[in-house]
């Protein structure tokens, strides 16, 4: 099975959702007078902007619009009023009204640090990323320390909109620098050096996690790194609490299955992943459940799934290999010629292709397409395996032993 089912860009999308996802919460101060300095001096407009403020962490955004024109109607507009008002319009969708009320605010207040940073998470949202980071740029000037690892995050999400992950991972660094137990930087970093750095990916989300309860997006990538590193039932724990956050997401159940299944768990294995077929049809779940039938030996309905799914080489080679582990062996070796006829060059389909050759005593070409494969991949683990048991086979006159079923 595959421990990666996301693509380095669903990663980059998770990325840029957590970014934005976090900047709410992390902006909304308390109550402030209209220019920033000192209260409001009527309590009614304090308690308005609390509300307001509690109705923008829950994102119920049109409460937040019709909040705001009741407040406005009842005691008049300020840059903050019309900053709220207008990140609620470019969270439902009315992306030009909601630029023009923070041009409108900015004009009035251009110091303010959140109507800058929540103009930013707009911008981000409707693909303005260049925009968006010159925003970043004006709050960087305004925003106190407590909202600095705010602006690189966001900063970082622009980045990643671009597809710039160097520069993305430079604004996480920059703002490690000036809050080096941030969880959400630690996380973030986590997440962009994980392909390249596992084990300091992994440290980071260990650090991340020791500040508070990780997101979901945070512990589905560090399950997908303990699954890397073969540690199937570490990784167990991660994925289900992600799950918990998000019970619909499918790459992460299907993460979790994976996990399930390689710490032999097989029938929860099996259970999740049947239960992510009966929603909808899905060819790489499908294929996942015939691998975890294949672990469990039952090889005649994995090879029923496998003759089910598109004809690929790597299903024709799965379905071969099941008729060779039920004793048909020589049906086996018919379909696996065809498989490296199409991928000559493929070290699992000629190490298969081998195996099947050696079991019908055909071992002189078995060990040239072996020494071929390790020719293609050195560090071949199961080429390496097969051909010196398909050596010393030659030398006792016995048959070469079969491979344990895939993973």
């Amino acid at each position: 099975m595959s421990a990666a089912p996301r693509t380095h860009r669903c990663m980059a999308l998770a990325l840029a959702h957590v970014f934005l996802a976090a900047l709410i919460a992390a902006c909304a101060g308390g109550a402030r007078g209209p220019a920033g300095d000192g209260q409001w001096d009527d309590p009614r407009r304090e308690a308005a902007d609390r509300r307001i403020m509690r109705l923008i962490a829950e994102e119920r955004w049109e409460r937040v619009v019709d909040a705001a024109d009741s407040v406005e109607s009842d005691a008049g507009g300020d840059p903050r009023l019309w900053g709220q008002k207008a990140l609620a319009l470019g969270k439902t969708g009315r992306f030009d009204e909601s630029v023009a009320l923070f041009e409108q605010a900015l004009l009035a207040d251009y110091a303010s640090c959140d109507n800058h940073l929540n103009f930013a998470v707009v911008l981000l949202e409707s693909g303005r990323s260049g925009r968006a980071l010159t925003e970043l740029a004006e709050a960087s000037r305004f925003c106190g320390a407590v909202n600095r690892p705010v602006v690189q995050r966001n900063r970082a999400a622009a980045f990643l909109h671009r597809g710039e992950r160097d520069r993305a991972l430079e604004a996480v660094d920059e703002g490690l620098s000036s809050a080096p137990k941030d969880p959400y930087l630690l996380g973030l970093k986590g997440m962009l050096i994980a392909e390249a750095a596992p084990v300091q990916a992994e440290s980071l989300f260990v650090r991340a996690e020791a500040a508070g309860p990780l997101p979901g997006e945070f512990l589905y990538q560090l399950g997908l790194l303990l699954l890397r590193g073969e540690r199937p039932a570490e990784a167990i724990g991660p994925l289900e609490a992600a799950l918990r956050g998000d019970p619909g997401d499918r790459g992460i159940r299907a993460a979790f299955a994976e996990a399930l299944a390689r710490a032999g768990r097989y029938d929860e294995a099996e259970a999740v992943l049947r239960g992510l077929i009966a929603e909808a049809p899905d060819e790489e779940i499908e294929r996942r459940l015939g691998r975890l039938l294949m672990r469990r030996g039952e090889y005649a309905e994995a090879l029923g799934i496998f003759r089910s799914l598109a004809q690929t080489p790597e299903n024709r080679d799965r379905a071969a290999m099941c008729l060779h582990m039920t004793g048909r062996t020589r049906e086996a070796l018919e379909i696996q010629r065809g498989v490296v006829a199409e991928r000559p060059d493929w070290p699992t389909g000629l190490v298969n292709l081998a195996v099947y050759l050696g079991a019908e005593g055909e071992l002189e070409e078995a060990e040239a397409l072996l020494v071929r494969a390790l020719e293609l991949d050195p560090e071949n683990v199961a080429a390496t395996v097969n051909l010196e048991s398909l050596r010393r086979a030659r030398e006792s006159g016995s048959p070469a032993q079969d491979p344990p079923p895939p993973r």
